[in-house]
């Protein structure tokens, strides 16, 4: 049961790039991410200081809250086995041009049900994860190394969408930080879209409202000869304190 989870392409013909992921999609999954951080800040686990907690270990605990305890367990709709097969943490995927067959995204979503022809193992909603704070700027850091490898085919290089999550310490937002730090980057980060903010997202206490931007992608299609057409990036920054 996909329940419109994916768009199927016109006339049924799957070529890359793979048919985009639902804007309904997006939402359960940007909900669940949610709850999991709601949980991480409102009933931590022994042993975890989230204010402490270096990238990795914040990564890994915002993962296992999410599989372990929010996925189907009837806390966000629709986030559940009838639409999505698994959750993983930090899987190896290739390059866009097989150079590199252990790229790791943070998290890689799967879906039970695919359009026909796409590759399995590059269907999915791929999602990098980036404090955002004074040691981590939203330029060098979040930018530099997290939006740069869907730029550069490293990760999402089939999809035309995919989900960055910022951790993001007071005084840190979407406006200015992110917007400021791609207008200094046109060469390295081509960016179509500035970002602005999804009229579907509400912010609260535990997250800002999402935004979306658009890149412009350089490198072609080894299976096509065809230049990648641009992806659309969401940002969903999540409140540390």
């Amino acid at each position: 049961m996909n329940l419109d989870m994916f768009e199927e392409p016109a006339g049924g013909i799957v070529q890359l790039p793979h048919p985009p992921i639902s804007l309904a999609a997006f939402l359960i999954v940007e909900s669940a991410l949610c709850a999991a951080w709601t949980l991480m800040r409102q009933k931590p686990r022994n042993n975890f200081n989230l204010d402490a907690a270096d990238e990795d270990t914040v990564t890994h605990e915002l993962y296992e809250r999410l599989y372990d305890e929010i996925f189907d367990k009837g806390v966000v709709a629709g986030f559940d086995r009838q639409v999505f097969a698994t959750v993983r943490r930090e899987p190896k995927v290739r390059s866009f041009n097989r150079e590199h067959l252990d790229k790791m995204p943070d998290l890689l979503i799967e879906f039970v049900d695919r359009p026909p022809g796409v590759m399995n193992s590059q269907y999915g909603l791929f999602i990098e994860c980036k404090p955002v704070d004074s040691g981590h700027s939203a330029g060098v850091h979040y930018c530099g190394k997290g939006i740069i490898r869907f730029v550069k085919g490293e990760y999402a290089w089939a999809m035309t969408g995919a989900l960055m999550v910022g951790y993001a310490r007071a005084g840190y937002t979407i406006l200015p930080k992110l917007s400021d730090a791609l207008r200094a980057r046109p060469s390295e980060i081509p960016t179509l879209n500035h970002p602005y903010s999804c009229r579907h997202s509400k912010g609260d206490l535990m997250g800002e409202r999402v935004h979306i931007s658009e890149h412009a992608r350089t490198f072609s299609y080894v299976e096509t000869g065809r230049t990648a057409p641009a992806i659309m990036i969401r940002h969903l920054w999540l409140k540390r304190d």
